[in-house]
């Protein structure tokens, strides 16, 4: 049974209760009711939809992307954020309270962060210090304020992704088929989080190890996958009764793809380069880039955090996975024609996020020793600092100024 400590402390409540009154702050600011509505509610049509026995939509939504194909309408993203709005429907109809469900997932984010971290012996002040980097210090807080259709995606995704590493390094057996179907919710909402399956199953392969050889213990890892599979089922049924391919979403039949690839490795060079803008001066004022990304860690500055404690940490079996992945989720994020358009920051690295939790887990220097005084994290706490003063600028900024 889990000790007091390894529950809740109180840096758990005090972190909390900021990132709280931040959202609060920023409602206000935002003059955003805590039930309103979002008029980018791609997902609340399609639950819509769904309820009246149709995967396409009654008509096309100007400012929304939706696909056309064979004279029909189709919401362009992958599904499961629907099914959150599938339940609230019939309560709410049209008007679903999609900013506070967004914002509910990010509080939910930093606990289940937190959670992960404490689990895995970090002091309680190192854990909220880097749930709060990971949550309010990163682009995930402005996504987290609004129901928009493309954030949405983004924060349940997070939301599901931590909670797999969370379940995948549980002691408990049912938790590790959890896992896998975290990740295929998570995939659900953002195909690319299916990048990270090699270093879930390493991880699962390692729990079923034991004394067992290893063809066995493969063998013993395949019930613990078939949630995953599962989730892969329902998603290709889905996209072939829609698009008569298992792999297409619809983004492709969008009218800004007709003539452009969605995916080039040849966009990959320019994209760098957009994730890596500074602000600049413009007729004697500061200018914050708007569109396609901004200097990637500065917004989200874990990804220092990342370098340092794998720098700082043994470099085994488990890194070397974590890093491919990482890898390969960067560059396929960089091979999609854009990086995200208006926004503040670089909102499509926030997806990397929530698996860096694998490598936070190990670092030395944040583990707690009984009996010893408390360690003071400098760089994670300057980070968060950091991190929490651009992303709460750059939230009033993004839905107020810009």
């Amino acid at each position: 049974m889990e000790t007091k400590r390894r529950r809740f402390t109180i840096h758990f409540y005090i972190a909390a209760a900021l990132l709280a009154a931040a959202y609060v702050v920023l409602y206000i600011v935002m003059q955003q009711q805590p039930l309103s509505h979002s008029v980018y509610d791609s997902y609340t049509r399609q639950a819509a939809a769904w309820w009246q026995g149709s995967a396409a939509l009654p008509e096309n939504i100007s400012w929304l992307e939706i696909a056309e194909f064979e004279g029909r309408f189709f919401v362009s993203f992958p599904p499961f954020p629907s099914v959150v709005q599938f339940a609230l429907y019939p309560i709410f109809g049209m008007n679903t309270p999609d900013n506070l469900v967004n914002t509910l997932f990010g509080l939910g984010a930093f606990v289940l962060v937190y959670r992960v971290l404490m689990k895995r012996d970090l002091s309680g002040f190192v854990s909220a210090v880097i749930a709060l980097l990971l949550v309010l210090g990163s682009n995930l807080f402005y996504l987290s304020l609004t129901g928009w259709v493309w954030f949405s995606a983004q924060v349940q995704a997070f939301f599901f992704s931590a909670l797999a590493v969370s379940l995948i390094l549980s002691k408990r057996r049912v938790a590790w088929a959890f896992a896998f179907l975290s990740l295929g919710i998570a995939f659900a909402c953002r195909p690319f989080q299916i990048i990270y399956l090699p270093i879930m199953v390493y991880l699962l392969y390692n729990n079923c190890k034991g004394e067992n050889k290893p063809a066995r213990a493969l063998l013993r890892c395949v019930p613990y996958l078939l949630p995953l599979a599962a989730v892969g089922v329902l998603a290709a049924a889905y996209n072939f009764t829609r698009f008569g391919s298992i792999i297409e979403f619809g983004h492709n039949y969008l009218p800004e793809f007709a003539s452009d690839a969605q995916f080039s490795l040849a966009y990959v060079p320019g994209n760098f380069l957009e994730i890596l803008k500074l602000p600049y001066i413009e007729n004697g004022a500061w200018q914050w880039p708007k569109f396609n990304g901004t200097l990637f860690f500065l917004v989200n500055p874990a990804f220092v955090l990342l370098v340092v404690s794998m720098i700082r940490q043994k470099f085994g079996t488990k890194q070397l996975i974590y890093l491919v992945c990482l890898v390969a989720h960067l560059v396929l994020t960089l091979s999609h024609k854009t990086m995200g358009g208006w926004q503040f920051g670089a909102r499509y690295l926030v997806d990397m996020l929530p698996f860096m939790l694998l490598i936070f887990t190990d670092e030395p220097k944040f583990k707690h020793r009984p009996g010893r005084a408390q360690i003071v994290p400098v760089l994670p706490l300057a980070l968060a600092a950091v991190g929490i003063a651009i992303n709460v600028w750059g939230a009033v900024w993004f839905y107020t100024a810009a």
